[in-house]
């Protein structure tokens, strides 16, 4: 959405906040535009002021949770590719899981993608995995380029199964915490040991 003055801007960051709690709270299906907007302290049809609807609103949040700031350098010269896919799966799993209570925000979503006709929510989403695959493919293109993954034949397939890996693994730690007080399940663990799987030394 581009917004024309901090004012607007400010009232849109709170309401994506307000949104968040909701969400997490009742889940997307549960949730309402009435309690977003009680939870923001505003009238209901201001929410409407910057979102055509609740599923526009959770696009919208997707996005505000999920986009990464780009350093400027180049993917495709990385000097230490594999480094960088495990810090860009370890920042993603951080930002995650410093949401806090509100975490569980992140299942709802993933939940959510395909039931509604509009599904501004499934495409944020679709988007979010679509660049994140990318970032690793080049990354793992750059590794193999470097001899450092001998076993990744094809890096799109690779990167595909280490993005799954790491969502999987961050999934895990919201849907059961249990595991993570049991024996600590951690993105950089379950990534390293993607990465031996397509044979890098790691």
């Amino acid at each position: 959405m581009r917004l024309t003055s901090p004012k607007r801007e400010a009232r849109y960051r709170q309401l994506l906040q307000a949104a968040l709690r909701i969400f997490a709270r009742d889940g997307i299906d549960g949730a309402s535009v009435a309690d977003i907007a009680d939870a923001a302290g505003v009238a209901k049809g201001s929410v409407y002021l910057y979102f055509d609807s609740k599923e526009a609103l959770a696009g919208d949040l997707v996005r505000h949770l999920f986009t990464f700031e780009d350093d400027g350098l180049r993917l495709s010269q990385e000097s230490e590719p594999l480094a960088r896919i495990l810090q860009f799966c370890e920042s993603h799993e951080k930002r995650i899981l410093d949401l806090g209570e509100d975490a569980s925000v992140v299942l709802h979503m993933f939940g959510h993608v395909g039931k509604s006709a509009d599904d501004q929510l499934g495409r944020g989403v679709r988007q979010l995995m679509a660049e994140s695959r990318f970032a690793i493919q080049v990354l793992l293109r750059r590794a193999m380029e470097l001899g450092l993954v001998p076993g990744c034949k094809d890096c799109g397939q690779g990167a595909a199964f280490l993005l799954a890996t790491m969502m999987g693994t961050v999934h895990q730690r919201l849907a059961m915490p249990e595991l993570v007080a049991k024996g600590g399940l951690r993105v950089r663990d379950t990534v390293v040991n993607a990465m031996r799987g397509l044979g890098a030394q790691v």
